[in-house]
């Protein structure tokens, strides 16, 4: 069977994508970009599964995607708003292209991923976009599923994830108070949605999903210290401070700690569903306990928050026409065919010698003319952090580069090599440009333009020395 999953590598879409993978279904994980998270990394290796970039404004492209699938789990959805990525745009006019495009691409099921305490007219955007994505495909000419699920935890969470990395980094914690929850493991809620899809199990159904364990917010907090080894002063805050973090932390970090939804959410509880009026069916039933031995398979690494989590020092995707561009170039004719220099710029553990920009070597991930990169930066001899790129190979005359990934205070990347063939041999020209925010891009190109207008043009003639044979063209070190 061939499923299609828009937020495929998010922390629901992620996990249908792995038993769905694990069954020997196909799967077409549907994202705008690449996610460079682990979980999301480990989603998108997975067998049977490939990944369409496009976003859920795209109807045509979705139907595109969603073509030869039987079935869609309409996953992708945002806990707060910044810029065009607004409740109303994903939620509800996603979830409308989404639909039309399902429909269009002759789909046979849909399922849809909403919220436990979704309704209208409740004064919250949040709630009142997901029972707007409801009421969307109640309306399809599709079998339908909704669920409707509580605060999920698992690998490649929100929850565990931030709040171990909170205690991590600060000497204390504050608490809401007494507001109550029951975690759902993620690894069921798939499981509830895998039914839906493959089986058609809960047609028509509206599902509310809920975990066993009853407790506190903060006493979840409490024992994800435990587990994690650290003891923390918890101080309890009234709500109304919980929004005003919650407003400083969307402001200022990539992701934030907690959004102004997740304070909602929060406020009013988690244990009882809203306008979700069917039963789960008693083999489907969330069974997962939240207790240590969960927390443990769910943490994340041992690490804190950074300065790359503030929006300050993280790679922002602005508009591009705002970016200034630093670019070099380089021209050479090599005497080796177009496939030996291309391969040789893929094999990056050997193109580092020529490229002195390229440090340490993390790991490449290769699809047949396509893949993944993540490597360590060189400055001037010196390590720098690493970035991640993707490639794109045209076989065999280009080779695309782009940058997915960047350390502060790039912004992004675009590169390539183009060969020629020539009565002396191949014409190699190789171009790579570093995109700057506009406020400190200027300084930095005037100080290092010149340098890597210098240093492209000698990349490749290093490149030429290597693959010709010259024993003194290698310029870096192991």
């Amino acid at each position: 069977m061939r499923v299609a999953i828009t937020g495929g590598t998010g922390l629901v879409g992620g996990h249908i994508a792995a038993a769905l993978s694990a069954a020997g279904h196909q799967v077409v994980l549907i994202a705008r970009g690449v996610d460079q998270r682990p979980w999301a990394r480990e989603v998108l290796a997975l067998p049977h599964v490939s990944h369409v970039r496009t976003g859920i404004d795209d109807e045509e492209a979705l139907a595109n995607a969603f073509h030869g699938c039987e079935a869609v789990a309409h996953c992708a959805g945002i806990n707060r708003e910044i810029g065009s990525q607004t409740y109303q745009a994903i939620h509800v006019t996603g979830t409308f292209n989404v639909v039309r495009a399902a429909e269009k691409a002759g789909v046979k099921r849909l399922a849809l991923v909403s919220f436990l305490r979704a309704r209208p007219a409740c004064g919250s955007p949040y709630h009142e976009s997901k029972w707007a994505a409801e009421e969307i495909v109640r309306k399809a000419n599709l079998e339908w599923t909704i669920v409707k699920p509580g605060m999920m935890f698992g690998p490649g969470d929100h929850m565990l994830d931030h709040l171990s990395r909170a205690i991590r980094t600060f000497p204390f914690y504050v608490g809401v108070g007494q507001r109550r929850v029951r975690p759902l493991a993620v690894e069921d809620a798939a499981r509830v949605l895998t039914a839906a899809l493959v089986d058609g199990r809960l047609s028509r159904k509206t599902i509310p999903l809920l975990g066993p364990t009853e407790l506190d917010f903060d006493d979840i907090a409490r024992l994800v210290a435990r587990v994690i080894g650290k003891r923390r002063l918890f101080i309890r805050a009234p709500i109304a401070l919980h929004y005003v973090l919650a407003r400083v932390a969307e402001a200022t970090m990539t992701v934030p700690l907690i959004s102004t939804a997740q304070v909602r959410i929060l406020e009013e509880e988690l244990i009882e569903p809203a306008l979700a009026p069917d039963r789960v069916p008693d083999d489907l039933v969330p069974l997962t306990a939240f207790d240590e031995k969960s927390i443990r398979a769910g943490l994340p690494g041992p690490e804190g928050f950074r300065l790359s989590d503030l929006r300050l020092f993280a790679t922002v995707h602005c508009n591009r026409r705002q970016l200034l561009t630093m670019c070099g170039e380089g021209t050479t004719i090599i005497k080796r065919d177009c496939k030996d220099v291309l391969e040789f710029v893929l094999d990056v553990n050997q193109y580092r010698r020529a490229d002195l920009k390229v440090g340490r070597v993390h790991w490449i991930r290769r699809d047949g003319n396509t893949g993944l990169v993540r490597h360590g930066g060189r400055f001037m001899g010196l390590p720098a952090p690493p970035a991640t790129l993707s490639f794109k190979l045209t076989p065999y005359s280009r080779l695309d580069f782009r940058g997915e990934e960047m350390p502060w205070p790039l912004r992004g990347f675009d590169g390539f090599f183009t060969c020629d063939p020539t009565p002396e041999g191949t014409r190699v020209t190789h171009r790579e440009c570093f995109l700057l925010g506009p406020i400190i891009g200027p300084a930095i190109k005037a100080l290092l333009g010149g340098w890597l207008a210098s240093d492209t043009a000698a990349e490749v003639e290093r490149i030429k020395g290597i693959l010709e044979g010259s024993s003194n063209a290698a310029g870096g070190g192991p």
